[in-house]
C-alpha cells in the first residue's frame, strides 16, 4: 500500500495493480511511451536488506554539502508518497505529482502501484534535473522496477533473509537478486555481507568487470543516527562520495554532513523516553536490540509493535524478549498487517496487551523507555494521527 497514491489514481483515472509483480518488461514499455525520462539523469542505485534509507540520507547530505543538487527516491514513505520523492531534502508537491500523473494517464502499458510511482519519480527527476538522483530498490534488485536505470555506481548495503517468497530462501538466492543492480564497468560498493552472499556479489562483479569496493575503516564521526550499523552505513556513503566527487571531495565537508544527517524512524527520539525505530525484519531488529543495549543499558524497556504478515515474527519476538518483558501489540488498519493476537499468543513476556487501531499509545514514565517498532507503515500512521502533540519536540543536542 502506497499512502496517497489512490488520490492521484482516482483523480487521473489511472488503473493499476496493487500486487507485487517482479519484472522489468512493463516498466520498460511504459518508460518508452514516456520517451525514457530515466535516460537523462545521473543515478546512484542502492539495494540491500537494511540500511538503504540511512545510506541514501548520508550520501545525500555529503553531496549536498559539496554543492550538488540531489534527488532521492525512498521506499516506503514516511507520511505519504510525496516524501518518497525528494529534491535536496524537500518532498515533492501535489503540483509536481499532478504533472507526472497527467503524463502517466496517457500511457497504455498496465502497471503495478510501485511501477507507477517509480515512473512518476523518473518524470519528476527529469523535470527538476538534480545533479545526482539516489534510487532505492523497492524489493530485491534484479527484477525491481527501479532496475531500468544505468547508474554511475551502485551500493549493496546488507543481505539477510527477507521476502523469501519472491527472492528465495537462501542467502545465495537473495544475493543474486541484489547483484542484479551491478552494471558493466561501474563500481559496486558493498557493506559487511555474509560470506555466502558476498561470494555471489563478487562473481557478478567480476563477470561485469565492475570494481568491487568495501570501506576499509570505521568512521569516527559522531552521528545523530544511533547504533554501530549506522557507522557502517555512513562508511558506505563516504566511500560512494569519494568515487563520485573524486578530486572535489573534501573530508571536512563530508564529516560535517555525516554528523548532521537525519532520517525519520531510525532510533528517533520523538519525546523523552519515547523512541520510534523502523526495524521490521530479523537483521534490523538485531541492530535495534544492540542499539538499545548501548544507549539505555540500565533502563526498563517497553516494546510497542506491529508487524507485516511476511515477517519472521517468532524470531523477531525472541530477539526483543532479550531486552524487554513488557509488550503492547497494536491491531492497526493495514491489509498486510499480521493480526496482533498472533503476536500476543507467541510472545513469552510477563506483561503484554493488545490495543486496537492505535487508539491509545502507552507512553511510560521516566523510569521506562518506550520503543515503538516493527513496521514503517505503523510508525507513519502513528505520526500522522496520534503524535501531533510531539511535533515541535526537538531531541536535546548530544
Amino acid at each position: 500500500m502506497i499512502n496517497g497514491l489512490n488520490f492521484y489514481k482516482n483523480k487521473w483515472n489511472i488503473q493499476t495493480d496493487a500486487s507485487i509483480k517482479p519484472g522489468l518488461q512493463a516498466i520498460t514499455a511504459a518508460l518508452a511511451e514516456l520517451n525514457n525520462p530515466h535516460q537523462n539523469i545521473s543515478f546512484i542505485h542502492i539495494a540491500g536488506t537494511n540500511g538503504k534509507g540511512s545510506t541514501g540520507a548520508f550520501l545525500s547530505a555529503i553531496l549536498h554539502k559539496h554543492g550538488l543538487t540531489v534527488g532521492n527516491f525512498f521506499s516506503p514513505g514516511i507520511e505519504d508518497l510525496h516524501d518518497q520523492i525528494q529534491v535536496d531534502g524537500k518532498a515533492i508537491t501535489e503540483e509536481d505529482m499532478d504533472q507526472a500523473m497527467a503524463r502517466l494517464a496517457e500511457i497504455k502499458t498496465p502497471l503495478t502501484d510501485f511501477e507507477l510511482l517509480t515512473a512518476a519519480a523518473f518524470l519528476i527527476f527529469e523535470q527538476k534535473q538534480p545533479d545526482i538522483a539516489i534510487i532505492e530498490a523497492g524489493m530485491g534488485g534484479r527484477f525491481d522496477s527501479t532496475n531500468v536505470i544505468n547508474p554511475i555506481l551502485s551500493i549493496i548495503t546488507s543481505i539477510s533473509y527477507e521476502h523469501t517468497a519472491f527472492l528465495g530462501d537462501t542467502l545465495e538466492n537473495i544475493a543474486w537478486h541484489k547483484a542484479g543492480i551491478i552494471k558493466k564497468w561501474k563500481p559496486i560498493i558493498i557493506g559487511n555481507l555474509p560470506e555466502a552472499a558476498e561470494r555471489v556479489i563478487r562473481e557478478e562483479a567480476d563477470a561485469l568487470h565492475a570494481e568491487l569496493i568495501r570501506p576499509q575503516k570505521q568512521i569516527n564521526t559522531e552521528l545523530k543516527l544511533k547504533g554501530r550499523h549506522q557507522k557502517e552505513n555512513a562508511g558506505l556513503a563516504l566511500e560512494a562520495a569519494k568515487e563520485i566527487l573524486l578530486l572535489k571531495f573534501n573530508h571536512n565537508l563530508a564529516e560535517t554532513a555525516l554528523a548532521s544527517a537525519f532520517i525519520p524512524f531510525r532510533f528517533e527520539e520523538i519525546y523523552p523516553n519515547l523512541i520510534m525505530d523502523g526495524a521490521h525484519n530479523e537483521a534490523s531488529v538485531s541492530a535495534l536490540v544492540e542499539t538499545i543495549k548501548e544507549v539505555y543499558p540500565d533502563k526498563q524497556i517497553h516494546i510497542v509493535m506491529a508487524l507485516m504478515k511476511d515477517k519472521a515474527y517468532a524470531n523477531i519476538l525472541r530477539q526483543l524478549e532479550t531486552i524487554s518483558d513488557q509488550f503492547t501489540f497494536i491491531e492497526f488498519d493495514n491489509e498486510r498487517a499480521l493480526p496482533a493476537k498472533i503476536l500476543f499468543t507467541e510472545n513469552r513476556s510477563k506483561i503484554k496487551t493488545i490495543i486496537t487501531n492505535c487508539d491509545i499509545l502507552p507512553v511510560s514514565n521516566e523510569e521506562v523507555v518506550t520503543i515503538v517498532t516493527g513496521s514503517l507503515y505503523l510508525l507513519s500512521a502513528l505520526r500522522n494521527n496520534h503524535f501531533s502533540m510531539f511535533q515541535n519536540y526537538q531531541a536535546p543536542a548530544e
